[in-house]
Order: structure tokens, then C-alpha cells, then sequence
């Protein structure tokens, strides 16, 4: 082999880029994951990286990295772990997951834009808000098809069913209702006025009180369900102000009923690029008001109780992280970074009866390629702090060159780099590494 010949310079790159492979795939093949029926993992889908971080909730880190469709962002998880599935806004069906493998094994075609998913108690059914044909898609578990539609109203989003499965609530964003879904007839019963923007909604455990929150707003409506008309109470999360609103997206019930928390995503302050960091809403639900705030990362949207109660998990969409946050003291014990735009609309956390084996290349892959992303996150967050005039013009271009990369990189680049690398890398190395792991 001649020093400095193109056949020793393909060698010396073969070499780094073995070792980089054995360094960050080490924690994915060395030390697998001791899992129980304890175990919870965290499913959040990143809306431009058209993937699933898989955290988990015991170690508060990614394990997994699950490619699914163009644009997800709502999840539901069924109540024996099994499968996982996921909307996908731009293509226009919901993916499914075996949570044994972490592959998809289905791509079921819904309405336009779907958003919000919810899984029945029994596991049976699965209920998809379709934004842009107002109707909810009904999937039969069993077949993974899609049994029926129902008309609801003005594009809805945020869906929940009652813990006995008799009832579905959902919130319709563009006509201030939320539509109630009786299962045991399958039909629409009178939608419930509840004022501007329902986004989010929840019930609590014994199906009496249905949790709404509003976009563009500081308020939440509480629904008393035990009442014929459903009568509406409205409590406040904050005060809203001429440049920065509350603006609650995500809600979750506490598994014990004490408690109900709302991910509040604020908008940005007038005359200053940044944007804020988002709270969380803590609510007593036996007096229903607000006894803490908990600052998270910005723009938090999807929200989630581990089965517990000791940890609330938090989906910040714009800077791309995953708040945990202890219930017993209400403060963030850490940010987990994740996919680009994240968002997480359902109950996503949800405990699989087996735990899939690591794919050391493509984790390996996915890391390389969520790293960059990061690398790209901070970059646009440091560009979004600078102020001034001048600067702010700099801002407005820069911003936009980064954008325009990072989409690249997000839905052209990110991709076409794993699927063309995993096989070429899978042939090259897979058998070395089985060699090395092997012995350890």
C-alpha cells in the first residue's frame, strides 16, 4: 500500500469512520437496556425530521430513532403497549408501529391533515381528527383499516376518550365547539360551545370533567359532563398582556385526578426576535386553579404523565427538546434534545411488553444526522438573540439561508443519507462490529 496513494487515503477514511461507528454505537450494542413491564418510553414525533425519538423514561434518554412519515405529530399508544400510532399531517395517513421492532408495519390512509389521535380503553379502536375534511377516522385495531368516518365540526384537532370508551370528545379549532362522539351508536351527539380556538383536550379519570384548552388565549374550559348540558366553567392560566399570550396547546390529567397540566406555548414578544420560553400550568383539581408555573424550554405544545405520576414530560417545539419535570417539587429535572419541531399532541408515553433490539448502524446514522441538526438549531436560536437594527437585517437573511438548509437537510437530505448509507455501511462493518461486541 503506497503512503499517501488513494488506496491508503480509502483506508485511513475507513478507519474513522470505524471508529467513530464503534464510539457512538457502543452505548447502543454494549449496554442494552435492562427493560420490565415497569418501563415507560416517551414517543415524540419530530415534524421535520419525519421521525420518533424513543425516550426512555427511566434513564431520560434517546434509546431509539424510528423513521415514520412526512410532517407526524400526534400519537397515541395502545393500552397493552404493542403498537404505536402516528399522524402524518402532509401525506395524509397515520403509521403504525410495532413497538417489538420499532418498524412500521402499516400506513393507514385518513382525511387531510391529520392531527389529533386517541386510543378506546379496550385497545380496539383508534380515533384520527382530520384538520382540513372535519371528520374523525375510526381504525379498527385488529385490521389497521379504517372502519367509518364521522362529521364533526370546523377543523378539529385535540381528541380524548372517556376511561370507560362510551364517549369521544373533540375539540374543533376553527368553530369554538367540541364535538361529543357517543361509541355505542357511533354517532355525533350536539356539540358543546365552548368559545374560541379549543385545541387541546383531556378527561380525567372518572369521565366527569372534560379539560379544553385554547389557543390564542389564557384560558381553559372545564366541560362538567355529569351534567345534561354539559355546563362550561372557565379558569385563567395566566395574564394576557398586548405582546405575549399564554396560549395553552397541550393537556393531561394526572393518573390519580388531583392534578391537571398545561403546556402553555406563548407567542413571541413584539419588537424582539426571540421568543420566550413556554410554562407549564399546574392545576388543583379540586378547587380548579392554578397553584404553580414551571418554566420549560420555548413554544411547548404535546404533554405527557408517566402511569405514576412522578414525571410530566413536555414537547417544546422550537427548541427541540423534551422537558421532564418532577411532579413532587414542580421544577425540570432535564431537557432531552430531540428531532427538529417536535410536537407529541396525545398521551404519548406508554410501556412496551418488548423491548426491540438496537440497530447500532442506523442509530449510528441517525445520530450523525440529529447531531447536525442540533448544530443547526443553535446556530438559528443564537441568529434569533441578536437585536439592533442592522443585525435584525442580518437576521432576517440569515435566518432564512439557515431555513432553507435545514429543510433541505430535514426532508431531502436526512433521508436520502440513511437509506443509502445504512446497506453500504451494514455490509462494510455490520460483521467487524458483531466481532467486536461479541467479546465485550
Amino acid at each position: 500500500m503506497k503512503w499517501g496513494g488513494k488506496s491508503y487515503l480509502k483506508f485511513l477514511a475507513f478507519i474513522v469512520l470505524l471508529s467513530l461507528l464503534i464510539i457512538f454505537s457502543y452505548k447502543f450494542v454494549s449496554t442494552p437496556s435492562s427493560v420490565d413491564s415497569h418501563t415507560e418510553y416517551a414517543y415524540v414525533p419530530n415534524g421535520r425530521s419525519d421521525n420518533l425519538s424513543v425516550i426512555n423514561t427511566t434513564t431520560n434518554e434517546i434509546e431509539y430513532s424510528v423513521d415514520v412519515g412526512a410532517d407526524p405529530e400526534g400519537v397515541a399508544i395502545t393500552p397493552d403497549g404493542t403498537k404505536v400510532y402516528v399522524t402524518n399531517g402532509f401525506l395524509n395517513n397515520v403509521s403504525v408501529i410495532n413497538t417489538a421492532t420499532n418498524q412500521v408495519i402499516a400506513k393507514v390512509p385518513v382525511g387531510r391533515n391529520p392531527i389529533g389521535i386517541a386510543v378506546s380503553p379496550d385497545g380496539k379502536e383508534v380515533y384520527v381528527a382530520n384538520e382540513h375534511t372535519n371528520n374523525v377516522s375510526v381504525i379498527d385495531t385488529a385490521t389497521d383499516k379504517v372502519k367509518y368516518y364521522l362529521n364533526v365540526q370546523t377543523n378539529p384537532f385535540g381528541v380524548a376518550v372517556t376511561p370507560n370508551g362510551e364517549k369521544v370528545y373533540v375539540a374543533n379549532l376553527g368553530s369554538g365547539t367540541v364535538s361529543v362522539i357517543d361509541t355505542t351508536t357511533c354517532s355525533v351527539l350536539e356539540p358543546i360551545n365552548v368559545g374560541p380556538n379549543p385545541y387541546g383536550v383531556a378527561v380525567n379519570k372518572n369521565g366527569t370533567k372534560v379539560y379544553v384548552t385554547h389557543s390564542d388565549s389564557n384560558e381553559i374550559s372545564i366541560i362538567d359532563a355529569t351534567m345534561k348540558n354539559e355546563s362550561i366553567e372557565k379558569i385563567y392560566i395566566g395574564n394576557v398582556t398586548e405582546s405575549v399570550e399564554m396560549s395553552p396547546h397541550g393537556v393531561v390529567v394526572s393518573p390519580d385526578g388531583t392534578k391537571v397540566y398545561v403546556a402553555n406555548h406563548k407567542k413571541r414578544i413584539k419588537g424582539i426576535s426571540d421568543t420566550p420560553r413556554g410554562t407549564v400550568s399546574v392545576i388543583d383539581t379540586a378547587s380548579d386553579s392554578v397553584i404553580a408555573n414551571v418554566t420549560v424550554d420555548k413554544c411547548p405544545c404535546g404533554i405527557s404523565v408517566n402511569k405514576d405520576g412522578t414525571k410530566v414530560y413536555v414537547v417544546n417545539s422550537e427548541s427541540n427538546t423534551v422537558s421532564v419535570i418532577d411532579t413532587a417539587t414542580n421544577s425540570v429535572i432535564t431537557n432531552v434534545p430531540v428531532g427538529n419541531r417536535s410536537s407529541s399532541l396525545g398521551q404519548f408515553i406508554g410501556s412496551p411488553p418488548q423491548v426491540p433490539e438496537h440497530n447500532a448502524i442506523r442509530e449510528f446514522i441517525s445520530s450523525i444526522i440529529e447531531s447536525i441538526n442540533r448544530i443547526y438549531n443553535k446556530i438559528n436560536e443564537a441568529i434569533n438573540g441578536v437585536q439592533g437594527y442592522i443585525l435584525g437585517i442580518l437576521t432576517f437573511f440569515s435566518k432564512r439561508i439557515l431555513s432553507f438548509f435545514g429543510k433541505i437537510l430535514s426532508d431531502s437530505i436526512s433521508p436520502s443519507i440513511k437509506k443509502r448509507l445504512e446497506p453500504i455501511v451494514s455490509k462494510k462493518l455490520e460483521p467487524l462490529l458483531n466481532k467486536i461486541f461479541k467479546k465485550k
